[in-house]
């Protein structure tokens, strides 16, 4: 509707009368997208753009709520982490040569998994350094890594991290008795820690992820929990509703007792209403299959702290080349079915088949590439 040129209290007014949407969502939904599209218009219809995300899928445990695939620390050890940083660093470098050759340049990165920071702070270093072989689209582009385990968070490693870099440090909640409850290794101390002690080094663009309705919390636990992650300094908090995934621990008989969709209703109206008194605006959001009292994931941020890859995944309006065993590159082609291709998400298997994933994920580059 902004693109057919109507303005935004007439958007606000067709979305109540013509959608039955609330009018604070109606509202809500016409300030992100004004923000969105000012962010995108540098990037948007661009086929020699794309962004890379790289997956690291080792973590010191599994979330209760967790349906990524990852490997706990119990479940690997130093070789196989050295054999998935081998294959890694393969893709991206065959990448390199698929981008030069196709005339392709790279637009924003995302470090996830997974625990990124489970890796040395030797092998942060060669993976920075093979990604900073790949062309850019400006000198300095948005690169973020995902810290999200305080536990994994040391001095060596972050002075692998050039001061620019995004980073998430992802407490989920500041009780420790959730924290416990839900597998988390680290303490709400180590939270606190690793925000002075990143902050310290240098790194300004941090990111804090918070989860509404976890299990035994209710309002006022994600209101304290909130409260403190902001006296951290973040420059964006990323709000996440419950939503208890299929191959969770959560779903697998688990007793655990939910929110209550009213309560759940109360909780994510104060998160919005102290992020936006805090200075935050919202950027990005999204739902997903049996979410909490039918609510969205919202991501927030001061003003130019923005994460713009969070935008063009969710927007799925550029293609993303997924690196590392399990993950997923897309490929939304104006005038085809949208192409997904996803790596093994087993060690062995993603090696085994490295040539063969590589050599398909550049079929479907030149495809995107030969876009008018």
């Amino acid at each position: 509707m902004l693109g057919f040129g109507f303005g935004p209290k007439e958007i606000v007014h067709r979305l109540q009368l013509e959608r039955d949407v609330e009018r604070s969502k109606a509202e809500l939904l016409v300030q992100v997208s004004l923000l969105q599209r000012e962010m995108l218009a540098p990037v948007l219809n661009r086929p020699d753009l794309i962004s890379l995300y790289v997956n690291i899928p080792f973590c010191p445990s599994r979330c209760a709520y967790c349906s990524f695939t990852t490997r706990t620390s119990a479940q690997y050890n130093e070789a196989e982490r050295g054999r998935h940083m081998t294959g890694l660093l393969r893709e991206i470098e065959n990448l390199s040569d698929t981008m030069r050759s196709l005339d392709l340049k790279l637009c924003t990165v995302y470090v996830g998994g997974g625990t990124p920071t489970t890796l040395s702070p030797l092998q942060l270093r060669e993976l920075l350094n093979t990604i900073n072989s790949l062309p850019r689209w400006q000198d300095t582009i948005e690169i973020t890594v995902e810290a999200g385990r305080p536990d994994t968070i040391t001095r060596e490693k972050l002075a692998e991290l050039p001061s620019l870099t995004r980073i998430s440090i992802n407490p989920q909640t500041m009780n420790d008795a959730t924290l416990q409850r839900i597998g988390r290794l680290h303490t709400v101390s180590e939270v606190r820690e690793s925000f002075a002690l990143a902050q310290e080094m240098g790194l300004s663009n941090i990111n804090a992820d918070l989860i509404i309705g976890l299990p035994e919390e209710g309002a006022a636990g994600v209101r304290q929990s909130l409260a403190e992650v902001l006296a951290l300094g973040p420059s964006s908090v990323t709000a996440h509703m419950f939503s208890p995934k299929r191959t969770s621990r959560f779903t697998e008989g688990e007793d655990w007792i939910p929110m209550q969709p009213e309560e759940a209703e109360r909780a994510s109206h104060n998160c919005r209403e102290t992020l936006l008194a805090h200075g935050m605006r919202p950027y990005y959001l999204y739902r997903q299959r049996g979410i909490l009292a039918g609510l969205e994931n919202m991501g927030w941020s001061h003003p130019g702290k923005e994460c713009l890859y969070n935008i063009l995944f969710i927007g799925e309006t550029q293609a993303i080349v997924g690196v590392g065993a399990g993950a997923t590159s897309i490929f939304p082609l104006k005038d085809a079915e949208w192409k997904r291709h996803l790596n093994p998400k087993e060690l062995k298997m993603y090696l085994n088949r490295l040539d063969k994933s590589m050599e398909d994920k550049r079929t479907l580059l030149e495809k995107w590439r030969g876009q008018v």
